[in-house]
């Protein structure tokens, strides 16, 4: 697990895993990024008549709005078979543009991801925030996955979201 969109990957990382993803087109990769304005320029490089590669997710992840405001723009100008956010850990309240025939935003967004942050130090995640997120998706018909509330406890109860799992997958056209 790294970063491939990273400017500190090693030298030569994003060609061998090109390269991988070439000879693998029975598998997807999902490829989650904190550098989503990164892709684009990495992609006119390394793989410019190939891109979009039809066994590639592309994902941003997101901790808050600011985040969601600067980087959802430029997730969505990158060409990608399935577009998905990460919004985790999710560290405030995030608001997504209302659903709307012919929406730029949730006819390009595919699957969005739900979760706190974990460990000795995570910070609190308001259930209100994970809820509203499922909501928005709900009203959009776009697939939500809350992964977990966080904290230190790792239990059952830490995945389920009002009693209930919410894991629901894109669908690949």
């Amino acid at each position: 697990m790294a970063d491939v969109f990273d400017n500190q990957a090693p030298e030569g990382i994003r060609a061998r895993l090109f390269d991988l993803i070439a000879k693998t087109p029975h598998l997807d990769w999902l490829l989650l990024t904190k550098r989503i304005g990164n892709v684009a320029p990495m992609l006119r490089l390394l793989a410019p008549a190939s891109w979009p590669w039809p066994n590639v997710w592309l994902g941003a992840s997101i901790v808050n709005q600011d985040e969601a405001d600067r980087d959802i723009p430029k997730l969505l100008a990158v060409p990608a078979r399935i577009r998905f956010l990460s919004v985790e850990p999710m560290l405030g309240p995030v608001q997504f543009p209302l659903p709307c025939r012919g929406s730029v935003f949730w006819s390009g967004l595919h699957w969005i991801i739900v979760g706190g942050e974990s460990g000795p130090h995570a910070r609190p995640m308001e259930p209100d925030w994970a809820r509203n997120v499922r909501d928005q998706c709900a009203g959009a018909g776009v697939p939500y996955f809350f992964k977990q509330h966080g904290g230190r406890t790792h239990d059952k109860g830490g995945c389920l979201l009002d009693g209930q799992e919410a894991k629901a997958w894109p669908t690949p056209a």
